[in-house]
This record gives C-alpha cells, structure tokens and sequence, in this order.
C-alpha cells in the first residue's frame, strides 16, 4: 500500500512540474521583441552592355528584411521607387563595369549600392537590410 501512494505521489509530482514548464516564460512570445519581417520583390533582369552591344544579363531576385509588419508595409509602399532607383544604378555600375571582376558580377558591391539605395529612399527610421536570393548571369 506504501508503494501504491509514493508512486502516486510521485506521478502526481510529476504532472504537476510538467504543467509549470509547459506554461513557463521562455515558451510564451516576448512583448516588444520585433519579428523579422521579409519583403519579397519581383526579379530585376538588368541587360550588360559593351562595345558589341549586349554581352551578358543579370537576374536578381531581392527580398528586403525589416523589424516587424509595419515596416514591412512601409518598405512595401515604396517598392515601385525602390525598384526604379535599383534599376537606374545597377544600370550605370553594370555598363561601365564597376561591379564586374573578369566578367562576373560582385555580388558584395551590388549588395552595399542596393542597401545604400534603400537607406536613402525608406530613411533612417525603418532599419533594413536587403538580401540578394538569387543571382544569374547569362551571357549573350
């Protein structure tokens, strides 16, 4: 009969210690922790020019991280100029090969002109960082 009510005891032990750590607080979200957020962009197909013509093209696909939903929005917003001002410089450095090493992109360069672009265009307030998914190069 001892045995019976220890091990009662001790089921019940635990049952209960279980119950405290299944609603412990490092389970439960924390308030005033920002998630990432993702803000996805249609690919950029940028043509590479030269003496000839058009040598090569470029495909990006970017997505652009932010704290939060709305930041996101904001940076959502702002896609259409973000878009056009990636266009314009990626463009010009991509013509006059700045941001080609023997004929292949660098990737690091293009990274840091689309993180600057987007700091001047989305502002200090919203903080960002642009990642490049996919890179394709093909030439002509």
């Amino acid at each position: 009969m001892r045995r019976i009510l220890l091990s009662i005891a001790f089921i019940a032990s635990l049952a209960i210690s279980t119950g405290a750590n299944a609603s412990s607080p490092k389970e439960e979200p924390q308030a005033g922790i920002k998630r990432a957020e993702y803000v996805k962009m249609d690919p950029l197909i940028l043509p590479i020019i030269d003496g000839d013509g058009v040598m090569q093209t470029l495909s990006l696909v970017i997505a652009i991280e932010v704290d939060g939903v709305f930041s996101a929005d904001k940076v959502k917003a702002q896609i259409p100029r973000l878009k056009d001002a990636y266009i314009q410089d990626m463009y010009g450095n991509l013509n006059h090969h700045t941001a080609l090493k023997n004929g292949v992109v660098q990737i690091g360069f293009i990274k840091d002109r689309l993180n600057k672009i987007t700091d001047e265009i989305v502002g200090d307030k919203i903080d960002t960082n642009v990642l490049i998914q996919v890179v394709q190069q093909r030439q002509m």
